[in-house]
This record gives C-alpha cells, sequence and structure tokens, in this order.
C-alpha cells in the first residue's frame, strides 16, 4: 500500500462527517484485512496516558508515516510535534510544510535532558489556560543513549511518561526494542492501560495489541501500512497539495 491510499482514505473525511472526530481521536494506525481503519486508541476520555507504542526492525519509518497520516487530520495550528530521538531521519518531517513540527539536536543524555526540560516548560504554559494545540510527543531511540537504559528498564521513557499523566491534549508515540527490555514478557506495563502495541512483522505489515484493564494483551489485529513511497516522497506530493 502506497502512503498516498491512507493519506486520501483520511482526508477524504470531512470534518463534518459523522466519525471524523473519531478518527481523528482514535489516530489511525492503518488498514486491516477488510480495508477498516485500525485505530492506536479506542479511550474518548482516558484518564492514563494516551501511548502508542511501536517496536520491531523499521519502527522509526513507521513512525514518522504514522505522524505525517495524522498530522492530515490537523490544521497546522490545531496540533504541534515534539520528536525526541538521536535518528536523523526525523529531520526530514521539517520539510512538511502544513506540519508544526519540533525536533531538537539529541546526541547525548545532556541533549535528553535540556529536551524533558524544555518539555516542562511548554507543560508550564499550558497550565496557564486553554486553546494550545495537540501536543505529540516522540521518543524513539532513546535507549540507543549512552548512560540511558543501563538497567533494561527504560527509565528514560518512563519518567518522561509520568509528566503527562491525566492530560487529554497530549499523546505519546515511543519506538522502542521491547525485547531487550525486562518489559519482553510483560509489555503491557510499559505500554499502558487502554493503550496499543504496534509489532511490526515486516515492511508494510504488522500486529496491533491492545492493553486490557488487567495489563495483558488482546488478541492481535493484523494490519498492512504504507510501507512506500519513502517518507521524502510522501512530504514532496503532500507540499504540491494545495490544501488536504
Amino acid at each position: 500500500m502506497r502512503a498516498e491510499e491512507l493519506i486520501s482514505k483520511v482526508s477524504g473525511l470531512s470534518r463534518e462527517d459523522e466519525g471524523f472526530e473519531e478518527l481523528k481521536n482514535g489516530l489511525p494506525l492503518g488498514l486491516d484485512s477488510t480495508d477498516g481503519i485500525v485505530l492506536a486508541q479506542k479511550r474518548k476520555r482516558p484518564y492514563t496516558l494516551r501511548n502508542t507504542c511501536v517496536t520491531g526492525v523499521g519502527r522509526s519509518n513507521f513512525i514518522r508515516r504514522f505522524l505525517i497520516t495524522v498530522s492530515c487530520l490537523y490544521d497546522r495550528a490545531e496540533a504541534c510535534f515534539f520528536i525526541i530521538s538521536p535518528k536523523t531521519e526525523y529531520g526530514e518531517l521539517l520539510r512538511l510544510k502544513s506540519m508544526d513540527v519540533t525536533v531538537p539536536y539529541i546526541r547525548a543524555k545532556s541533549d535528553l535532558d535540556m529536551a524533558v526540560l524544555t518539555i516542562k516548560e511548554l507543560l508550564a504554559q499550558r497550565e496557564e489556560g486553554k486553546g494550545y494545540p495537540h501536543l505529540f510527543i516522540v521518543l524513539d531511540g532513546l535507549e540507543e543513549l549512552d548512560g540511558c537504559n543501563r538497567n533494561g528498564d527504560l527509565e528514560e521513557y518512563r519518567n518522561i511518561f509520568e509528566l503527562f499523566t491525566r492530560r487529554e491534549d497530549v499523546d505519546m508515540i515511543c519506538g522502542t526494542e521491547l525485547m531487550r527490555s525486562i518489559f519482553s514478557g510483560f509489555p503491557g506495563a510499559f505500554v499502558g492501560v487502554g493503550n496499543c502495541l504496534v509489532s511490526l512483522r515486516e515492511e508494510g505489515r504488522a500486529d496491533v495489541t491492545y492493553v486490557n484493564d488487567d495489563a495483558s494483551m488482546s488478541l492481535p489485529i493484523p494490519i498492512h501500512y504504507p510501507s512506500a513511497p519513502l517518507v521524502m516522497e510522501t512530504i514532496i506530493y503532500l507540499n504540491a497539495l494545495p490544501e488536504l
């Protein structure tokens, strides 16, 4: 499936259409075997952190395409994206005209600490009033930084999670290899109740599971997601459109 197919399916709905807000709140991941849209979030008003966790080979490419699709559901002023990752490919998203995205320089644990301070400042500003855009925080590959994840417990991720508990205007999107952590046998403890885990199987194919109330995992839902063209080609395609 090409990226344009899913984007066209998502952006083809008008804001007045029934189901648009559900799609916008749910965050489309891909299509199931009947070409129905599979959502990352099913809860309308969660009391815990909204977290979409992606694991497996190629997760950074999946997340970038996922962000592009999600951005098509928002006007530029309605959502902002803050990406914390040592992976340089996220810089490509800065070229997307319709997306308000910040990609700080992360090469060491000290850079990560500065980025976290910036997030705290953003949250402090939001406490002063309403009307701020929906905030998407992306964490990907933090365990690869020297001095991080020393005990295999993904501490750096969890510390950031704690900043956003019970906030309805924030979505967390994580990319990490859970099989190399203490959560390999119990992923629900990291992903969080009500959230989903996207396990990549091969390019264009993945399984989506949801964390039940008892932190167990639901049965997997196979999905297919955009695997071509390249992310940069998708950005060029979107920038050429007068309006989505």
